[in-house]
């Protein structure tokens, strides 16, 4: 028996998988947006730099922006990841015949505010 099985989608587990849900999305929108005005700002001080053809510190910041890119696109798509992740888990073998819960429908319904 797994998790989902035992506890079934109680109203309880619908409200905490839907407060998660709620924190993953607000993490994957507000990081990105925070990291493209930091780097933005590096762009800036790269601009309004005394010494502009400083090739030290092109390098730092430029290392500076690729790292936050890569942060920002990574954190974007960590809803897509973990949809990827529990849809390449094996389901239970009752869920294969319609009976009972599995971890799809409980997130489902937290998604939709479904309560069973």
């Amino acid at each position: 028996m797994n998790f989902f099985q035992i506890l079934g989608c109680s109203d309880e587990l619908i409200s905490v998988l839907a407060i998660v849900r709620f924190v993953i999305n607000a993490i994957c929108i507000a990081i990105p947006i925070i990291l493209i005005v930091l780097i933005i700002l590096d762009l800036a001080k790269i601009v309004t730099a005394g010494n502009a053809n400083d090739e030290k510190v092109k390098k730092e910041v430029t290392s500076k922006i690729v790292t936050r890119l890569v942060f920002a696109v990574l954190i974007f798509l960590v809803p897509t990841i973990i949809k990827f992740i529990f849809g390449v888990l094996p389901l239970p073998d009752n869920a294969q015949t319609g009976e009972g819960s599995t971890w799809r429908t409980c997130w489902d319904a937290a998604a939709n505010g479904i309560k069973f």
